[in-house]
């Protein structure tokens, strides 16, 4: 079972992590070239501008299901802090079952749009749409199961268990 655990973990940390980092160096990549060819060279690359905003919009999901995998979002917190900790496991357990059932709305209706979207080719790049936009239909699936997660945690610990988080921040 642990061996099944530490290939699931394997394949977050490859989405989450090792791909968002690759995606994360090569829009640095990019925009350092974009800046480079336009103002020292002069010759700005269209190629390069589409690029770099596809990476900036993968950059932004797969940085959104990490966020939510360690539960790290940003939150409106003045209310959730006044809470007990029971009341904020009730609380992210509400939102968190909330924010699945938005979420199954949109994931079919996503895929099927993504894979539709092959006949359509980027403007400079010449890439299908598909493989532009794929990291929609990922997000939403990751954040689906992370939230599910952290529901049977959360409802786990309501019931009296103890629940041991075994995972540390990849920044760590």
């Amino acid at each position: 079972m642990r061996k099944v655990g530490k290939v699931v973990s394997f394949l977050f940390d490859l989405f989450e992590v090792y791909l968002a980092v690759v995606v994360f160096a090569s829009l640095i990549v990019s925009i350092f070239l974009e800046v480079f060819f336009r103002y020292v060279l002069n010759r700005p690359s269209g190629h390069l501008f589409e690029l770099s905003i596809y990476l900036f919009v993968w950059v932004i999901y797969l940085g959104g299901a990490l966020a939510t995998r360690y539960n790290q979002h940003v939150r409106f917190d003045l209310i959730y802090r006044q809470l007990s900790d029971k009341g904020r496991q009730v609380l992210e357990t509400v939102f968190d079952l909330l924010t699945n059932a938005v979420l199954l709305v949109l994931f079919f209706p996503a895929v099927r749009y993504t894979i539709e979207l092959y006949k359509i080719k980027s403007s400079v790049l010449r890439v299908p749409w598909t493989f532009l936009l794929v990291v929609f239909p990922i997000f939403l699936a990751l954040v689906l199961i992370h939230n599910f997660t952290n529901i049977a945690k959360n409802v786990l610990r309501l019931s009296g268990r103890q629940v041991k988080d075994a995972e540390v921040f990849p920044w760590q």
